[in-house]
């Protein structure tokens, strides 16, 4: 019978293993810790590592653990009490684990963490969220000056396109209860795109509000065992359902607003089309000189 590694001992052999010294990032951790559970069940040793999915990829759970996750803006890093001097391991199971992990760790060299979480949405329980990860790079590449994903086409034609493939593969009928938020959604987000300013960023900013209440409720379906309180002790919240409500009020905000001016710029162009007739018929009035 084979030892089970947790999260903490996967987490210290890891960053043992690792070439680098600099932080390990949350982000670049979550998507590590994936393919190292893949890579260490392929040769026979077992994990008791709980993901589940959430915006851009896959978390775990690491409360309780001697894993660390940092994410305040000035350190950003994962971690660990734990050292890999103190996992507890027979010979030939570390040596088995330190090798799994190094091909964990050569696809991040070798990918980086981008190329990481394409691989990862391959394995994405539905096809809304690879399209959500296209839009993402789309709306990335429109707004910055210098894009970081060449590859897409990040055109405005191509990203309509794309929330078409949103609102087409979006799990209604698992989710029935999201479907108002996904046509507030998508009212939102297409006035923008058919704005004769467009506003990427702003597009960008109602697609993370919707994508954050939908992935609140993705998680709690799509995880390796974990309960609703793990996975807001894991988000940093105690309540779920009042944070989608808090965001959702947020969207529901932008959407007033956009129609607040919509409604005010169709009153003034009403006046103006008004004021121009007075004038036409004043002039039409006016004695020859």
């Amino acid at each position: 019978m084979t030892s089970t590694l947790g999260v903490g001992e996967v987490t210290a052999l890891l960053l043992d293993e690792r070439f680098y010294s600099n932080p390990l990032r949350p982000k670049t951790f979550y998507k590590l810790l994936y393919f190292a559970d893949k890579e260490l069940n392929d040769v026979g040793l077992d994990t008791d590592i709980q993901h589940f999915w959430y915006k851009f990829g896959t978390m775990a759970k690491t409360g309780g653990s001697p894993v660390t996750v940092d994410w305040s803006d000035d350190s950003r890093e994962v971690r660990c009490s734990l050292s890999a001097s103190q996992v507890s391991l027979p010979r030939e199971e570390e040596t088995k684990a330190r090798l799994a992990l190094s091909r964990a760790l050569n696809r991040l060299y070798e990918q980086n963490t981008e190329g990481l979480t394409d691989d990862m949405y391959e394995d994405a329980p539905y096809d809304v969220q690879r399209h959500y990860r296209r839009l993402d790079k789309q709306l990335s590449d429109a707004i910055d000056d210098k894009p970081d994903y060449p590859e897409v086409d990040s055109s405005r034609e191509a990203v309509i396109n794309t929330v078409f493939d949103i609102i087409d593969t979006f799990p209604v009928d698992d989710y029935p209860w999201l479907e108002q938020d996904l046509d507030l959604w998508y009212s939102v987000v297409s006035a923008e795109l058919d704005a004769e300013e467009y506003r990427p960023k702003k597009a960008q900013k109602v697609s993370e509000l919707f994508w954050t209440i939908f992935c609140i409720d993705l998680a709690q379906r799509e995880n390796t065992g974990l309960a609703p309180e793990e996975i807001a002790g894991e988000l940093d919240t105690q309540d779920l359902e009042g944070r989608q409500e808090d965001i959702r009020k947020e969207l529901e905000l932008i959407e007033r607003e956009r129609s607040r001016l919509h409604t005010d710029l169709e009153e003034n162009q009403v006046v103006s089309e008004a004021a121009d007739g007075v004038a036409i018929a004043l002039l039409c009035l006016s004695p020859a000189p």
